[in-house]
């Protein structure tokens, strides 16, 4: 009988493992509906990769369609449209992460500043409420701000006077970036900060005193004991982030693209949507998909491995 690390035996940890269930079985039973959903709804589908290596016939069906080996990840990169919407949700991507990135560590520390409980309580809730809408609801919003005679017009009126030209800027595309970016940043700030909030509640008091004693101001003691603080917290959230990097917000890219700007600011999950469900070319986006994913677990892999090689925090 062979033992695992902790010198128990293969049985005994089986054994345990059964006992466990016996005396939980309800709290299972509750899990037993997630779980069941999971797997349905998660797992199941991973059969549908094969289509990436098919020509896929709708009448013949995914097992009785002719094999094309690594046809269809080939056709992806000779296709302009494939290469910009690859660049533009790298660019997308980077700009959100990185630049976004300290805007809800900058919050929560402002949060953590107010003394004024009931003040606190406030702008927390004003903070957290656009995540809890749809993006469809948000971009009617944006729509709306920057119609023609929408406040965002108005207000350049009244600054540049009866010359200025109203203009809508969501018909352009080179402001794509910065309102998807804003957007965003307005949207997730507040729910982002919870997490790093809590971090600096983690926080021993006694070393803000010891500052305070020695002479150190808010900021020095922002700078030297509040964010070293929080240091394994936001790496951990910049690794989970980083998973995202090639995987930009469907909802709110399709919902902000139009007739003007959809050409030049197609993203990955954009393009899969309109060559799969659109056009049909199910194998090409399954393809596209796939090698997608593949670069996200590169992605994630990879930072985790030099996060914990330089600073000893990693998800694993």
């Amino acid at each position: 009988m062979t033992a695992n690390k902790n010198g128990m035996s293969a049985g005994s940890a089986k054994s345990s493992f059964r006992q466990n269930i016996a005396r939980n079985k309800l709290a299972y039973l509750m899990l037993l509906p997630a779980i069941i959903l999971v797997l349905v709804l998660c797992y199941l589908p991973f059969f549908g990769i094969i289509l990436a290596f098919k020509d896929f016939d709708i009448i013949k069906g995914i097992m009785d369609s002719p094999w094309v080996g690594f046809e269809n990840f080939k056709a992806i990169f000779v296709q302009e449209e494939m290469i910009l919407a690859i660049w533009n949700t790298l660019v997308y991507g980077v700009t959100i992460l990185f630049l976004g990135f300290p805007f809800p560590i900058i919050l929560a520390i402002l949060f953590n500043e107010l003394k004024n409980m009931r003040l606190k309580k406030i702008y927390q809730t004003i903070s957290y409420m656009p995540y809890f809408l749809s993006w469809i609801s948000i971009v009617g919003l944006i729509y709306t701000f920057f119609s023609l005679e929408g406040p965002f017009n108005s207000m350049m009126a009244s600054i540049h006077g009866a010359d200025y030209e109203a203009e809508n800027i969501l018909f352009n595309s080179k402001y794509f970036l910065p309102v998807i970016f804003f957007s965003h940043i307005w949207k997730s700030i507040g729910w982002s900060s919870v997490i790093f909030l809590a971090a600096i509640a983690g926080i021993d008091p006694t070393l803000y005193e010891a500052a305070t004693v020695d002479g150190c101001g808010k900021f020095q003691q922002i700078i030297h004991i509040t964010l070293p603080g929080i240091k394994a917290t936001a790496i951990i959230v910049l690794i989970m982030n980083l998973g995202t990097l090639f995987n930009m917000n469907f909802e709110q890219v399709y919902a902000l693209q139009n007739v003007y700007t959809q050409q030049s600011t197609e993203t990955i999950n954009t393009l899969i949507y309109r060559q799969g469900i659109q056009n049909g070319k199910y194998s090409m986006a399954t393809a596209f998909g796939l090698a997608q994913g593949l670069v996200t677990i590169v992605i994630l892999l990879t930072s985790n491995f030099f996060s914990k090689k330089f600073f000893n925090v990693g998800l694993w």
